[in-house]
């Protein structure tokens, strides 16, 4: 089976299917990973095989922060109202029509069998229906995107699937869902189940030196660095060297490194960004909300303390908090607040409620199929295209 994977052009959207990926090779099925550089990078890091189309899509642009110097968008603008969130599938439905004839024509040269795409990829469904082969549809995590948002995306794209011989505008053949059910959307789409598989990037999880009770990994993201997040991971920083006992783990990506200063005492500061390596053995994970790092430490059964910046990175840290395994602090005040700070990671380390939620969301995890058996029913409809064909 020859599987084609689209991504809209942002690479924490292509990284929550890397699992799925990997496990369509170990079953012997031909991948090919196609997008723009910012998601055809990661995917050639991750060993795929990609093609690329286009520039960087650079999508810190469209995010109202002002670049590394800061301020944060959520210090400027605060937590964005619930219809811009799910407004961001009005911005990946803009970028359809650029991209889509690149995709239509390495789809149909590829002899694709099958298409899979996140959900802010409109391209994957046209795809599918204009080549006769299914289309699937792979979550993030925490989809905000509800019904009403998405037939209003979908209409605007009407003129231009009649002009492929459409109908009308088609839906994916089948939606996977990586959320546990205590995370769910209750208004998006229904899915199938997929477990998150927290990767590792190829690179071995660091081990932790402090015993349990006292161990926290951090990560905000290269994006939030980019939108002024600096500050931030340093007062984060901080607090952990403010708080006794505690061994610290903290993502930095390179560039920012010479920027943030010294490691205080028990803090390390590492290269590394993949939950895979960053999150096993922790107590917490500490991060910003991104799918990756939340369902990655949701599938560790790690409690988190989450600091939203954009987007649906506030749905996602209120469905973990809700869930009772969080705590998530939404204000630019209380992100910016050392007491804040200092009292919510204290809380986390040694209140045993977080840490029982925390391993409950494991628990809807582990029930879920594993990428590996979700292949077996990619197959499946890709054979029944065949024979009705």
């Amino acid at each position: 089976m020859r599987v084609l994977i689209i991504s809209s052009p942002v690479d924490t959207h292509f990284l929550p299917m890397l699992p799925l990926a990997e496990a369509l090779l170990d079953a012997g099925h031909d991948v090919l990973v196609t997008g723009q550089p910012d998601v055809t990078g990661p995917a050639r890091d991750a060993g795929l095989r990609a093609v690329t189309y286009g520039d960087h899509f650079h999508y810190e642009d469209l995010l109202g922060g002002r670049g590394p110097g800061g301020p944060r968008p959520i210090e400027t603008a605060g937590r964005p109202p619930a219809q811009k969130i799910q407004a961001a599938a009005q911005l990946f439905r803009n970028h359809t029509g650029y991209v889509l004839p690149d995709y239509l024509d390495l789809a149909r040269a590829w002899e694709a069998d099958l298409v899979v795409s996140d959900h802010m990829d409109f391209t994957a469904p046209i795809v599918g229906e204009v080549l006769g082969i299914p289309s699937v549809q792979h979550r993030w995590g925490v989809n905000p995107t509800g019904e009403h948002m998405l037939k209003l995306t979908l209409m605007w794209l009407g003129p231009m699937c009649e002009r492929l011989g459409l109908n009308s505008v088609p839906r994916p053949t089948l939606i996977l869902d990586p959320a546990p059910p205590a995370l769910r959307s209750a208004e998006a789409p229904e899915g199938r189940p997929v477990r998150p598989v927290p990767h590792t990037g190829g690179t071995t999880p660091r081990p932790f030196a402090a015993p349990p009770g006292r161990r926290v990994a951090l990560t905000l993201g290269g994006l939030t660095l980019e939108l002024g997040g600096l500050p931030l991971l340093r007062r984060v920083v901080d607090a952990l060297g403010r708080t006794g006992g505690v061994e610290a783990v903290v993502s930095v990506p390179d560039r920012f490194r010479a920027d943030l200063g010294t490691e205080p005492e028990g803090v390390t500061f590492v290269a590394e960004s993949a939950p895979g390596v960053l999150f096993p053995g922790s107590d917490l994970a500490i991060h910003h909300g991104g799918a990756v790092p939340l369902l990655g430490a949701a599938a560790l059964g790690v409690p988190q303390l989450v600091l939203p910046q954009v987007g649906d990175e506030f749905v996602a840290g209120d469905k973990v908090a809700g869930a009772g395994a969080a705590l998530s602090l939404d204000a630019a005040e209380e992100q910016n607040s050392d007491a804040r700070l200092e009292k919510s990671i204290g809380r986390l380390l040694a209140e045993p409620e977080f840490r029982t939620a925390a391993a409950g969301l494991k628990a809807q995890i582990d029930a879920m199929p594993e990428p590996a058996e979700v292949v077996g029913l990619l197959q499946e409809l890709a054979s029944r295209q065949e024979v009705s064909a």
